[in-house]
């Protein structure tokens, strides 16, 4: 079959009724449904963000529970952080704070 200088070869798949019909399905859900597939695509990237969120935020609380434990558990450690953290001191201590300036 020859092609007519009106109707090229590739022209005649898009008359069939069933390609029409996919083709528009296809369009209706990639952009116009309420669950289109831009949407999909974002609440993946999204659902990914939180596992990493949640998974960053398990390791900080471990490392908290262990701070805390040796805390709790070793005297010396809860002074040098009370004295670092918080400024604290003993009686007739004086605490100097040395903050270091920004070249900025």
């Amino acid at each position: 079959m020859a092609e007519t200088p009106n109707n090229p070869e590739w022209l005649k798949y898009f008359k069939n009724f069933y390609i029409i019909t996919g083709l528009l399905f296809f369009i209706w859900i990639a952009f116009f449904d309420n669950d289109n597939l831009i949407k999909r695509r974002n609440q993946k990237n999204k659902e990914q963000e939180l596992k990493n969120q949640e998974e960053y935020y398990g390791k900080e609380i471990l490392d908290l529970e262990r701070k805390m434990k040796e805390l709790k558990s070793n005297n010396q450690t809860l002074e040098k952080f009370a004295r670092e953290k918080y400024f604290m001191h003993r009686t007739g201590e004086d605490v100097y704070v040395i903050k270091e300036l920004d070249e900025d």
